[in-house]
């Protein structure tokens, strides 16, 4: 088999050539190559000193570029080799899009976009050969009809410690939640405020199970020693997502579920009050596999991932 010649110029100054040769316009071919006019005329000429020859007719009184002898002679090369080779490197592409596997996952809503979303992002950057959809169901979906491979569901703990037999053999524990007090650091600095501080602002309350005290504001103000709640500074949500977005936006004070507000934190958007107390969440994240697939191999990839991301 022969080698490639060493004296083959660099892909784009071809590229850039063929272009222009074909639309015959310098303009046309570097919007074509999303790059500047000059781009494309410091790539002719490097072409052309590379070659010692001229390759496209200059100063002629038509407007559209056009080859010379020795740039015809050149293109028809290109359109005999390169433009071969970039029809079966897209055959090549279209194969491995074909390969690529869909993953469906579903999440609530809070869980997905204030955790989850950056992970899959994350994931997907690091195996682009699985493509994955978030969608967001609240409750365990129909296995059976909403086409989910793998479901994160918060359940009560109490599910997770019952002596019963364990239904879905499949579920990991993905992350328990931690509760305590944020709000954005334009509204309060964390080293000078105190338990009465709270009675002077917004109490941002999400509706909660009777069972979830630590997510209610008369369970904090015991707990910190303030006083009686003022119920005329509660305000009440529906679910947790509004109550952070209020919270970052300055309007108030959150009971914040770590792990669900760790970006927040982390970026500077949240702060902790009273970082010497917290409380244990009474529910937890788990991750269960479809139950006709769990010993799928990119579904057990996945899992894996998201475990080993929930232990940072």
């Amino acid at each position: 088999m022969p080698r490639l010649s060493p004296h083959i110029p660099p892909l784009p100054a071809l590229k850039a050539f063929e272009a222009v040769a074909r639309l015959g316009s310098l303009s046309r071919a570097a919007e074509e190559l999303n790059v500047t006019k000059s781009a494309i005329s410091h790539q002719l000429r490097a072409l052309e000193s590379a070659l010692g020859t001229t390759l496209m007719h200059r100063g002629g009184t038509t407007s559209r570029a056009q080859p010379t002898a020795a740039g015809q002679e050149l293109l028809a090369a290109i359109e005999s080799s390169l433009i071969p080779l970039g029809e079966a490197c897209e055959r090549f592409t279209v194969r491995r899009r074909k390969r690529r596997r869909t993953l469906t996952v579903s999440a609530n809503a809070p869980f997905s976009s204030l955790w989850l979303a950056p992970h899959v992002v994350e994931f997907s950057t690091r195996h682009p050969e699985i493509a994955v959809n978030l969608r967001v169901f609240d409750d365990e979906p129909d296995w059976q009809n909403d086409t989910i491979d793998i479901a994160i569901l918060r359940v009560p703990l109490t599910n997770l410690t019952s002596d019963t037999p364990d239904p879905h053999p499949s579920d990991r524990a993905l992350v328990r939640e931690t509760v305590f007090p944020v709000c954005s650091p334009l509204l309060l600095d964390p080293r000078t405020t105190t338990p009465q501080t709270l009675t002077e602002h917004r109490l941002l309350q999400e509706e909660h199970h009777e069972s979830s005290r630590e997510i209610d504001w008369q369970t904090w103000f015991a707990l910190l020693g303030a006083g009686a709640l003022p119920e005329q500074n509660l305000v009440r949500l529906s679910s947790f997502s509004p109550i952070i977005g209020a919270a970052i936006a300055g309007k108030g004070v959150a009971l914040g579920r770590s792990p669900l507000i760790d970006f927040d934190l982390a970026h500077g958007r949240l702060v902790r009050l009273f970082p010497e107390h917290e409380l244990p969440g009474s529910w937890q994240f788990v991750i269960r596999l479809h139950p006709e697939r769990s010993s799928d191999p990119t579904l057990i990839q996945f899992q894996t991932f998201m475990l080993e991301r929930s232990a940072i």
